[in-house]
């Protein structure tokens, strides 16, 4: 095949950027190292601090049922961001809010309904009591979550990384309340709503920092590699 051959500096600095890789797993079972570090995660929850004290109430249904939702919920989201992460191959802007916001959805619906079934501890001001510990032990949970998470985004050199932060922060923001609805016993709708959400919003902005942070250094690293570029031709000339 005949044409022009490419310039000295430019074989130089594709050949500078090639190096071996292993072929990446579908984003779906990727995302399945999440649902174990949940399995590890509310093991330890339970040995630690016990079970909540009002189950009987529950039932197993808006016990473990939530669980499995919101943990499902999260993992995909975790999917969506490490789909994401692989460059033309991302759900888009679009989907990727409509899946924010049925994530966002059925966490207002599981915890109106797990309300209607327990009154659960009582507490002077559901709005305050215990809100800031709750919302930090849930954000700790979940941040152990994003740290695999964010292992997993950079192993597929994500372009559009706001995108995918975002998406993988609240992801693991969802399974981290997945987990911690075993232990808090408070159900009033200002305590869950404000400072479990406030939780997992938290880390949705986290995994988007994170994401503007990776942005910023691929923008660093491609003008590093143009100014080297222009640096070798201004010698050549």
């Amino acid at each position: 095949m005949s044409g022009t051959p490419l310039p000295p500096a430019l074989r130089a600095a594709v050949a500078s950027d090639l190096r071996p890789v292993r072929p990446l797993a579908s984003p779906a079972r990727r995302a399945l190292t999440l649902l174990a570090w949940a399995a590890v995660a509310a093991t330890l929850v339970l040995a630690l601090r016990g079970l909540r004290s009002d189950v009987a109430e529950l039932g197993v249904l808006l016990t473990w049922g939530v669980v499995l939702a919101e943990v499902a919920a999260g993992a995909g989201l975790v999917a969506l961001a490490l789909a994401e992460a692989v460059p033309a191959r991302g759900p888009g802007r679009g989907a990727a809010l409509l899946a924010l916001g049925g994530a966002a959805a059925l966490f207002v619906a599981l915890a109106a309904a797990t309300r209607r079934a327990s009154r659960g501890m009582e507490v002077d001001d559901p709005l305050l009591s215990f809100g800031p510990s709750c919302a930090g032990l849930q954000g700790v949970i979940g941040l152990t979550a994003f740290a695999v998470a964010a292992l997993l985004v950079l192993r597929a050199a994500p372009l559009r990384a706001r995108l995918a932060g975002l998406l993988a922060g609240a992801g693991t923001g969802f399974l981290a309340e997945g987990v911690y609805h075993l232990d808090c016993p408070i159900t009033h709708l200002s305590h869950v709503l404000v400072w479990h959400g406030s939780a997992i919003l938290l880390l949705a902005v986290f995994g988007f920092g994170f994401g503007l942070v990776l942005e910023a250094r691929e923008r660093a690293r491609m003008e590093r590699r143009r100014a080297g570029t222009a640096a070798r031709k201004g010698g050549e000339e």
